[in-house]
């Protein structure tokens, strides 16, 4: 092997290893963020190795569909309406503060909700906020989130998708995963 093949070779190998994102394979889906809350991710779907949600998942690409999965402490406000979450907060207020939030962008000012209701996740009291809206260009994008407040702050598991295909082929994913939601210190 001459030295330029070798050096383009090694060149490719080591910008392989530094690659942000990770295939989430069968065998190593489980999640943990200590002391929190666990979870299993879809298997097949790539992870972003480095990014400042707890998880950033997507099968098709970021800009066809995603998953992502944030814990965030109360104090930390929300960036467009400059609000903050209680840990006595009901979850219908906390979905008020969510589309409040989406309002306030210009990318998502025009959703129109489709369901907003009560639900649980991981055993405790929780919303289920699923959203429509269209970028751009005009393609209807779908949004569904599922989010509790409890004394650790907010945590939220959104998915996103165009509602053309894309979404309706990844909810099977994104309802296995908030189904796998447990929080250890209470047994679930």
């Amino acid at each position: 092997m001459n030295a330029r093949r070798y050096l383009t070779c090694l060149l490719a190998l080591t910008l392989s290893a530094c690659a942000p994102w990770a295939l989430v394979e069968p065998d190593g889906r489980s999640f943990s963020k200590p002391g929190d809350y666990a979870l299993d991710m879809p298997a097949g779907w790539v992870k972003r190795t480095a990014d400042v949600n707890d998880v950033f998942l997507t099968r098709d690409g970021p800009a066809l569909d995603y998953i992502v999965v944030a814990r965030q402490p109360h104090d930390r406000k929300l960036p467009r309406t400059k609000r903050e979450t209680r840990a006595d907060m009901l979850p219908f207020e906390l979905a008020e503060l969510a589309l409040a939030e989406w309002r306030n962008n210009d990318a998502t000012a025009n959703l129109e909700v489709l369901s907003n209701a009560p639900t649980r996740l991981g055993g405790k009291p929780a919303i289920r906020l699923h959203v429509r809206y269209r970028n751009e260009r005009g393609l209807p994008i779908e949004r569904l989130m599922v989010a509790l407040v409890d004394a650790r702050g907010r945590l939220s598991l959104l998915y996103e998708a165009p509602a053309i295909v894309y979404f309706q082929r990844g909810l099977p994913a994104f309802e296995a995963m908030l189904a796998s939601l447990r929080f250890p210190e209470t047994g679930q």
